[in-house]
């Protein structure tokens, strides 16, 4: 399968995105973050992993772990900025390539100075025709800021420009698609990086070997992980939100793009796809699924190469709750294969809440709700909520998987208990709740740890 051929790649845009803060970058034991089984069994609606594990009692539902080991322990935050833009790049992209199961990359000082080269250029022109920015991946060699080293390295890399820092600037190529692929290649081992003055460089193609490939499907947003922001920005170029993304006059925006990407296979054919939210059962309309080999003229040039991509459908964006990815796809020519995974859109739980905010032991003292969202904290005691009357809700709650499960129980409003339990693996848990009744969060089994309530009113 072609992995080398040049693709051009650029981005001006300042996306909205979720915040970085404090990190926790040590791998839990009894597992590697995010790597499967080697060779799980089918998936099935019931198991979609294929290690044999119902969802409901697995505690990684996506990754194949028919031993239990914590393959999606993931670190409950991003790593904190420093200011620093080399130590700052390495971290985010390592958290998220680690998440993914893929090995860490490290700075090339050679390329981060072909990038800052680049940057020069780039500024330079700006300046010379009276622009607010000039972004490109080629220089003229005309131009007096010309440089073989700089047009090399503007060639082999990422660009953006308006973000604030090189930690937006990453989250940003991260949301897109063609931006996201070289950032997760298995391949890549080292990068260069620079930013300045609002334009960003990361030059990934020198840092890439072909050969090395996942022994495992790599799966965007991380599986069972509640990282993603759920929209794509547009202003990408290619656009993916267009039926010619090479000749896009406009880019406009869509939830946020799924990809999967299979490195150790030659040939994928018959390839379908689709998303589903899981509280509802409700599917996701897609604009387009475009894949390797596919017969478009940028599919056939290999800026999806080893990758299927699902495009939800123009100006949508994914709500705050949990989703289900789904392909299909003849791998080699084979019978086809079914790939499935589960994430959301939860982002980090808020780690410095303190237990008595929502302390709530019994009924009398239950916090009324009619909607929006609450960071709690689960210790010694439960909590009690009071859902207003009037309306139904659709309740969704997410715990730190790291520190156990949770248990929630719902009430009448004469406090009968109607359930002693919601749908869910114990890490997000969801169901219809009617208005007027009390739903208590506990830790199972002793568990505590910071925890997200989602009220939407139906």
């Amino acid at each position: 399968m072609p992995s080398t051929r040049a693709v051009s790649l650029s981005l001006a845009s300042s996306l909205t995105l979720l915040a970085a803060c404090g990190g926790d970058p040590t791998p839990p034991p009894g597992g590697v973050i995010g790597r499967p089984d080697p060779m799980p069994g089918p998936s099935t609606p019931d198991d979609i992993d294929g290690d044999g594990v119902p969802n409901s009692e697995d505690n990684c539902p996506s990754l194949a772990n028919a031993d239990r080991r914590d393959v999606c322990a993931y670190p409950s935050m991003r790593p904190a900025a420093t200011g620093d833009v080399s130590a700052d790049a390495l971290a985010l992209l390592n958290f998220y390539r680690t998440n993914l199961g893929l090995d860490p990359v490290t700075e090339d000082p050679a390329q981060s100075a072909g990038c800052q080269t680049h940057l020069d250029y780039l500024q330079a022109t700006a300046a010379d025709e009276g622009a607010p920015y000039y972004l490109a991946h080629d220089e003229d060699p005309a131009s007096p800021h010309f440089s073989e080293e700089g047009n090399q390295a503007g060639q082999d890399s990422v660009l953006s420009y308006g973000n604030n820092d090189i930690v937006q600037s990453i989250e940003g190529w991260l949301q897109t698609l063609y931006h996201r692929l070289p950032l997760i290649d298995p391949g890549l081992r080292t990068v260069g990086i620079a930013f300045d003055d609002r334009y960003a460089c990361v030059q990934y193609r020198p840092g890439t070997t072909a050969s090395v490939m996942a022994d495992h499907p790599v799966m965007w947003p991380i599986p069972d992980g509640a990282f993603t922001n759920p929209l794509f920005g547009g202003a990408e170029s290619p656009c993916p939100t267009v039926e010619d993304p090479l000749n896009a006059m406009e880019c406009p925006t869509s939830g946020t793009i799924v990809t999967l990407g299979l490195h150790d296979v030659g040939r994928l054919s018959d390839v379908t796809g689709r998303l589903t939210r899981l509280d509802t059962g409700e599917e996701q309309g897609l604009f387009h699924i475009w894949h390797e080999g596919g017969p478009s003229e940028h599919e056939q040039m290999g800026y999806v190469d080893n990758t299927v991509a699902l495009v939800p459908e123009v100006g949508s964006m994914l709500v705050s709750t949990d989703y289900e990815a789904e392909v299909t796809a003849s791998l080699d020519g084979g019978a086809p294969r079914t790939f499935r995974w589960r994430f959301g859109f939860g982002g980090d739980l808020d780690q410095d809440i303190a237990c008595e905010v929502w302390m709530q032991a019994d009924f009398a003292d239950a916090i009324t709700s009619n909607g929006g969202s609450v960071n709690g904290r689960i210790c010694a005691v439960p909590d009690f909520f009071r859902l207003q009357p009037g309306a139904d809700y659709r309740v969704q709650i997410r715990f730190d998987r790291r520190v156990g499960q949770l248990d929630a129980y719902v009430y009448d409003g004469a406090q009968n208990l109607e359930t002693s339990s919601m749908e869910g693996d114990g890490s997000h848990l969801f169901m219809t709740v009617p208005g007027g009744s009390y739903v208590e969060i506990r830790g199972r089994d002793g568990a505590m740890g910071a925890y997200r309530l989602l009220v939407e009113r139906i």
